[in-house]
């Protein structure tokens, strides 16, 4: 039934073609589904479906098909399709680190669900194959580092953690142990962080009294630096004045109330 392609020719049974389920298997007058039961169409069906998935032809897709077209046998196909599709053990082991070194840089935004889905089916294949990357406890100490990169404080505790657990010769949890509770952080989290509000010093109902002292620190400690920069700004202003007297208007300081008057214009200490 099933062909080892690994095995030599000489030493292969010979293989027949299975038979076709017929209608009439169920039902001697029976020329379509229509002519058996409920219970006899499941049954045909399952049948045919098993017998369908024994072809190769039927389970390989269709692009593929030009690689077997001039093999008669079962060994042939499957030896030429191996030949083909199926990497070596060391061009898989190579694919494989190149996807493991890939998670180790986390995404932004949206996708950190689907990189720490990929964590799991990553380093379990990795595993499987024996990638020494992913032996001991590689894996876990990767994955810590990574999320520090999302969450530092997470990703350090985690890290202290796991080093106690080494050095206490304690069993280590999984790479799906430490995936699914950094999930459950996350969803704690992040909603919290999303929801912090933000202070905008420039909000139109910011408190009367309010100064950028740091702002005006800053300017003073610029211009006090720097002769050409103030006579500069000194010429601009004085410019602007003579502007605004022309356009009987004026330059108002900005104290946190709307101008009274529509042509004053307004200077902030950035």
């Amino acid at each position: 039934q099933y062909v080892d392609p690994a095995t030599k020719a000489a030493v292969l049974p010979t293989l027949m073609a299975p038979i076709e389920p017929q209608l009439t298997d169920h039902n001697n007058d029976a020329t379509s589904l229509a002519h058996l039961t409920a219970a006899q169409q499941k049954l045909y069906q399952w049948e045919y479906e098993r017998w369908e998935r024994k072809d190769i032809d039927k389970t390989i897709a269709a692009k593929h098909l030009y690689l077997i077209e001039s093999k008669d046998t079962p060994y042939e196909r499957l030896t030429t399709l191996k030949k083909h599709l199926a990497p070596s053990d060391a061009t898989r082991q190579r694919d494989l680190i190149a996807r493991y070194k890939a998670l180790q840089t986390p995404p932004r935004g949206k996708r950190v669900e689907e990189w720490l889905r990929s964590w799991v089916e990553i380093t379990n294949m990795c595993i499987a194959a024996e990638v020494p990357e992913t032996m001991g406890s590689r894996a876990q100490e990767d994955f810590l580092v990574a999320c520090r990169t999302i969450d530092p404080e997470y990703g350090t505790s985690g890290l202290r953690a796991l080093i106690d657990l080494e050095d206490a010769g304690t069993a280590i949890p999984s790479v799906e142990d430490y995936v699914s509770k950094f999930t459950t952080y996350l969803k704690r989290v992040l909603p919290l962080t999303a929801a912090r509000p933000s202070l905008n010093a420039h909000h139109p109902r910011r408190p009367k009294a309010f100064a950028n002292a740091i702002g005006q620190k800053k300017l003073d400690a610029a211009l006090a630096a720097d002769n050409d920069l103030r006579d500069k700004l000194d010429k601009a202003l004085n410019k602007w004045r003579a502007k605004q007297q022309e356009n009987r208007g004026s330059i108002a300081i900005d104290d946190g109330n709307r101008p009274t008057r529509h042509t004053a214009n307004t200077v902030r200490y950035m």
